[in-house]
């Protein structure tokens, strides 16, 4: 935990012990999808737990404002690859410089993990998460962050999934949520 915890970022020590807990659970065969990456300290938690799965890290690194107020770009890109070489997991990772609807229709790769912790709008989380869903094996699992906020689009996307009976809730820890997908 001290590598991940090193590593500048967003989530919590409880929240990346989730994560882990989640990567190590992915089984042979699937990969792990993370869409947000900023500066990798999610990245190495689940490049830390993957066992054996590839871990990809969607994040094109453009400039961008959150809806909660952070100022991404570029400057990141470099922040993430410098983190991720201290961290001594950057040849487990495969860092994909594009936004999730770019990958979505070539996207052939069976998914065990799917971490959302992009673009928060409900717009970009519903585009993020459906860029993979299809890919998403039964009994896989999405995660999502930044779920504090009723309002916000992964609390809003979250609601949907469970009202439509095709996803049931695997953990909550602070302000992350894991689905399972039902087979």
């Amino acid at each position: 935990m001290r590598r991940v915890l090193a590593v500048e970022g967003m989530i919590s020590e409880g929240e990346a012990g989730q994560l882990m807990e989640l990567a190590a659970a992915v089984p042979s065969g699937a990969c792990i999808v993370e869409v947000g990456s900023y500066r990798g300290r999610s990245t190495t938690a689940l490049a830390l737990a993957a066992n054996g799965a590839p871990v990809y890290a969607v994040e094109p690194h453009e400039s961008f404002e959150g809806i909660y107020g952070g100022n991404f770009g570029p400057a990141d890109r470099r922040a993430f690859f410098e983190n991720l070489l201290k961290a001594g997991v950057v040849e487990k990772v495969r860092l994909v410089n594009l936004s999730a609807e770019v990958l979505r229709e070539g996207w052939e790769q069976p998914v065990g993990l799917l971490w959302i912790d992009g673009d928060h709008t409900l717009e970009g989380v519903r585009r993020d998460f459906e860029a993979f869903e299809h890919s998403l094996q039964p009994d896989g699992v999405v995660a999502f962050h930044d779920v504090h906020d009723p309002e916000g689009g992964p609390a809003q996307l979250i609601g949907e999934l469970l009202a439509g009976g095709r996803y049931e809730t695997l953990a909550e820890v602070e302000r992350l949520v894991a689905l399972r997908r039902l087979a």
